[in-house]
């Protein structure tokens, strides 16, 4: 497949549109790309937007909308589902006024969607609505910008097959893969707050019973539900499943409180569902149904191992070890060595939300794939960060922020290299836009995702050229690839491969 477009493993495209009309028709989508409640509304960062997020790290434009998505030849995505979680917006500060303030500041989502989110008994029908809001406008014919264009909810990867013969993808249309953020969704557990060893399996019995039937109801679309190729397990607050890792920041970290139930593993419960995801299911009619495959990321570290040590249990079935989102520590481990010389330029945040060299090693194993967060939070060391703030021009900007993108690519290159393994064939994007993240400056939303393919090319060319210091791969089939399929490779076809492999 000739690759003219782009690959997103992760971001929202609907997540502010679909908050968005709960200030008219809840759920309710537009089909004028000039209306806010379409996923096709465009809202471009102003300078005074930059300076906010530059200042602040706030994020109050859309990122991820049909329109971005478009200009940026993104045109295969990953579009998450996310009934935001509770405990955003009854925090610390309660839920009156303090509360609803800082978090439509950082959201966006409107007084209207917050108040909804605070009185949600069941994320469950929330996930319906949503599903719903994106269904509504499938296959409709936009104009924006003077031309015609749609999106089309995939079921296989025969859609995206047949959206690239048709000429469309990268041109007019948009293939969305459908996945989910959070196992919070199934209902198990509704006050993030209450003590993780509440219950010895992690939920009541009678509250599990359901989650195993919404897992199975899910893996064969029933009831209006759309099938997700994989979710990520865990999210920001306790599930009564498995155990997160630490991940809000800045505004939102003062005001959430994410301790509950941080950095614990995988409980009996969590090990269930995971199996009711994975295992072999047939429908009504004998016919075999799909998996939701798990993607790792917000996992602790703890559940990411015990999740690995439960992929034995499934032997022959090919299950990929999948980061949609995510950035690498450049650690061996947790207080590990820093083992390729990537590592020993104190380039990475070494956070355990991110990934240590064994997770990675994983992934490459199963044939999984790893993509690439663009949020500031992520993506570099503090020391980067100030060397890629020090830059005033656009093109320095867009050079310098992409080098942080390369710095990612480049240490897992070198770790699986040194492991006598293909170094190219896992990095991929999975930007989060509009995930409540800081987008690394220059690349504030998916239409700058078009620059980012040629800055990477600069900086993958200067290494395999060794234009300041010497390549240090030792395969010959790592170093003498050409610069143009490494970049073909983290922009859309580690990304196709794997969709073709399991979707």
């Amino acid at each position: 497949m000739k690759s003219h477009f782009f690959v997103d493993m992760h971001c929202h495209p609907s997540i502010k549109a679909f908050a968005r009309s709960f200030k008219k028709t809840p759920g309710e989508q537009s089909e004028s790309p000039n209306d806010s409640t379409s996923i096709w509304h465009r809202d471009a960062p102003s300078v005074f937007d930059k300076a906010k997020n530059y200042v602040l790290g706030l994020t109050n434009f859309i990122q991820s909308d049909g329109n971005s998505l478009i200009q940026g030849r993104v045109a295969v995505v990953c579009l998450s589902f996310y009934p935001q979680e509770k405990g955003f917006f009854i925090n610390k500060l309660g839920q009156g006024i303090e509360s609803d303030t800082l978090t439509k500041l950082a959201t966006e989502f409107g007084q209207q969607r917050i108040d909804h989110i605070q009185a949600m008994d069941s994320y469950w029908e929330d996930l319906k609505i949503d599903m719903n809001f994106l269904r509504l406008c499938e296959n409709k014919e936009i104009k924006v910008n003077g031309k015609k264009v749609s999106y089309v909810i995939a079921s296989s990867y025969t859609d995206i097959e047949e959206a690239d013969k048709e000429g469309a993808l990268g041109e007019t249309k948009i293939v969305f893969v459908p996945t989910i953020e959070g196992a919070h969704v199934f209902d198990q557990e509704m006050n993030c707050y209450e003590p993780w060893n509440t219950y010895p399996a992690g939920v009541p019995e009678d509250k599990l019973k359901i989650t195993l039937q919404r897992v199975q109801e899910l893996r064969e679309g029933k009831d209006g539900l759309i099938k997700p190729l994989f979710m990520t397990f865990a999210h920001h607050f306790w599930n009564g499943l498995s155990g997160h890792s630490e991940s809000l920041a800045g505004i939102v970290r003062c005001v959430a409180d994410q301790t509950n139930g941080m950095e614990q593993g995988l409980f009996q419960a969590g090990v269930q569902v995971i199996d009711a995801m994975l295992k072999d299911q047939t429908d009504e009619e004998g016919k075999s149904v799909p998996p939701i495959y798990i993607d790792v990321k917000h996992m602790s570290r703890q559940a990411r191992l015990q999740y690995f040590d439960l992929l034995k249990n499934y032997p022959g079935k090919n299950i990929p070890v999948i980061v949609s989102h995510g950035g690498v520590t450049g650690l061996s481990s947790p207080g590990g060595q820093n083992v390729t010389p990537a590592s020993q330029e104190g380039l990475y945040m070494t956070n355990s939300i991110n990934f240590f060299d064994d997770e990675i090693l994983k992934i490459e194993e199963t044939n999984g794939v790893f993509g690439i967060q663009l949020d500031e939070r992520r993506i570099g060391s503090k020391s980067e960060l100030r060397k890629a703030r020090g830059n005033t021009s656009k093109r320095d900007i867009l050079y310098a922020w992409a080098k942080l993108v390369w710095n990612q690519v480049r240490h897992i290159a070198e770790l699986l290299d040194m492991n006598g393994r293909y170094a190219w064939g896992i990095q991929s994007l999975g930007t989060d836009y509009d995930g409540i993240i800081d987008p690394i400056n220059g690349y504030w939303t998916a239409k700058e995702l078009d620059d980012l393919d040629d800055y990477l090319l600069m900086h993958v060319y200067n290494y395999l050229k060794g234009t300041k210091t010497p390549c240090p791969l030792q395969q010959e089939r790592n170093k003498t690839v050409t610069p143009e399929e490494v970049v073909d490779r983290v922009m859309t076809s580690n990304a196709l491969n794997l969709l073709s492999r399991i979707f």
